[in-house]
C-alpha cells in the first residue's frame, strides 16, 4: 500500500476510493438500465396513430448509446488493472452474482486482509484508467 501513499493523501485516497467505488457501483444498475431502455423503433406506419417523432427516437437512441458506452468503459477500465485487482474488482462488480466480503476474499483466495489491500489498489488503477478514458473521450 506503499505506492498508494506516494500517490495520494490519505484523505485523497479515501475521495479516490469512494469515486471510484461509487462509478463501479452504478455497473449492475446501468446494465438494468440498458435493457430497460432498449429503444423501441416501430417502422413508419399509414395509420392515424401517433408515432414517434423523429426527435423522441434520436434522443432514445442517444441515451441507449450512452448507457452502453458508459458499460463498455467501465469494463474496459476494470481490464486496464492488474491481474489481481482486476479479478477481485470484476467479482465484485461485474459478475451477476452478488457476493458479500467475506466471501469474496474466501473466492480469491487471500486473506480479508490481504483482500481488502489489492481491493483498495484495485480501487485506485481503476480510477486512474476511468479518469484517463474520460478525458479522452472529451477531445
Amino acid at each position: 500500500m506503499d505506492e498508494l501513499n506516494l500517490l495520494y493523501s490519505d484523505k485523497d485516497l479515501k475521495k479516490a476510493i469512494a469515486e471510484s467505488r461509487k462509478i463501479l457501483k452504478s455497473y449492475r444498475a446501468l446494465k438494468v438500465v440498458k435493457r430497460l431502455k432498449f429503444p423501441y423503433i416501430k417502422s413508419p406506419a399509414n395509420d392515424s396513430r401517433q408515432n414517434p417523432s423523429d426527435d423522441q427516437v434520436g434522443q432514445e437512441i442517444s441515451e441507449y448509446t450512452a448507457i452502453v458506452n458508459r458499460i463498455a468503459q467501465i469494463e474496459k477500465c476494470v481490464s486496464c488493472c492488474e491481474l489481481t485487482q482486476r479479478e477481485i474488482l470484476s467479482k465484485k462488480f461485474l459478475d451477476n452474482t452478488e457476493y458479500i466480503q467475506p466471501q469474496l476474499a474466501l473466492l480469491s483466495g487471500y486473506s480479508s486482509s490481504r483482500y481488502n489491500d489489492y481491493l483498495r489498489s484495485g480501487y485506485i488503477q481503476f480510477l486512474v484508467a476511468f479518469k484517463t478514458t474520460d478525458s479522452n473521450a472529451n477531445f
